[in-house]
């Protein structure tokens, strides 16, 4: 009887520990995204720095740095791209893992029911 529920028990746990896995694996792609993202930035706006700095035209300084705001503002768009797509999938899986979960529990109860109902027939006949 204790095997049996500390096996039921180590079942139940299979779907909580899968989406721990799921968060844990997001969490760890965004962070390495974020540290690699402020990486580039950091490169970029220091040889951006430099190169503002060796400019002695005012309109070109002024273009230059207007392509620079664009070419940032992609960077961003997609890094903002790239961490939506990581969250989506994150989301999906723990979707199927609920799912999964709810049909193993379906079926586990109707497992249980089936067996009720046969030591009730049992003890129907034995109290006949």
């Amino acid at each position: 009887m204790y095997e049996d529920f500390m096996k039921m028990a180590q079942e139940s746990m299979k779907p909580m520990l899968k989406m721990a896995e799921n968060n844990t694996a997001m969490a760890v792609k965004l962070m390495q995204a974020q540290a690699e993202t402020s990486a580039e930035l950091m490169q970029s706006n220091l040889a951006h720095v430099q190169a503002l700095a060796e400019i002695k035209d005012l309109n070109v300084a002024v273009e230059m740095q207007q392509k620079y705001v664009e070419t940032l503002n992609e960077k961003l768009a997609n890094v903002a791209k790239d961490n939506a797509a990581v969250v989506e999938a994150a989301v999906t899986e723990a979707g199927k893992i609920v799912e999964g979960s709810m049909v193993e529990v379906q079926a586990q109860a109707k497992k249980a029911a089936e067996s009720m109902e046969k030591e009730i027939g049992k003890a129907g006949k034995k109290a006949a």
